[in-house]
């Protein structure tokens, strides 16, 4: 009766017409609107959210199915890299995060200090992320970014809210965590313009907030060698490719 009506009715059909559109617009922007973010999905498999987030979320997974497939594609992914199963302590690192503006002769002998102790510059490579991660919401996720370089591992994340920091996670073969702490590590934006230094903390991390949107390279300074990353992207946006 319906379908018949609708044939041989004009004011109908464009009715339907209309509410068929709303339902298309309202769609688009409601579709898991309440759904956690990838990020949260991963700092509720880390366990970083406070017991509120942490029961929500909990909640939310028994009841999306779309959701409890992505988290069991991440928990899938971090299991597999002993680095991102590590849960990095921003708040812990707060308290040691400085940041220091070199220029001029001081940025030169910064420079050349390594060269003339003679210690090794070693250039770090990237990691190809896993094959598990590219089902997870979208494309491939840029980050977070993992890096080798001979016994030395290195994870970054960025994280952007208005701002841009860059938080760390590096760990050595047969090496304690402990002993990493206080190694430098310094920021080195590629016009040379900017400099930050901050240091390894107790639990292998390092944080440096408020960066301003550039193209950086990441030195960590071991006592016998200089490891670099030669190009560390910063942006506003986290899913913009460099």
């Amino acid at each position: 009766m319906v379908k018949e009506h609708m044939e041989q009715c004009a004011s109908c059909t464009a009715r339907f017409a209309a509410y068929q559109r709303l339902e298309q617009v309202l769609t688009s922007k409601l579709y898991r609107w309440d759904c956690p973010s990838n990020q949260e999905l991963g700092e509720y498999k880390l366990g970083l959210l406070n017991a509120e987030e942490e029961a929500q979320v909990q909640t939310h997974l028994g009841t999306c199915v779309l959701c409890a497939a992505e988290f069991q594609a991440l928990s899938t992914f971090l299991e597999q890299d002993d680095l991102l199963i590590k849960p990095v302590a921003v708040p812990a690192m707060m308290a040691n995060s400085h940041v220091v503006k070199e220029r001029g002769a001081q940025l030169v002998d910064r420079l050349l200090e390594p060269v003339r102790v003679g210690i090794r510059r070693v250039a770090a490579i990237l990691v190809p992320p896993q094959p598990s991660f590219y089902g997870v919401r979208g494309a491939a996720a840029l980050w977070p970014k993992r890096y080798t370089a001979e016994d030395v591992s290195i994870s970054l994340q960025l994280e952007t809210n208005g701002t841009a920091q860059l938080v760390g996670f590096v760990s050595r073969k047969e090496t304690s965590l402990s002993s990493l702490q206080g190694t430098p590590v310094v920021l080195l934006s590629r016009d040379e313009r900017d400099t930050y230094t901050q240091q390894i903390d107790e639990l292998g991390n390092f944080i440096f907030p408020h960066l301003a949107p550039k193209m950086y390279s990441l030195e960590l300074h071991f006592s016998e060698r200089c490891v670099v990353i030669e190009e560390v992207f910063i942006t506003l946006d986290a899913d913009e490719q460099a």
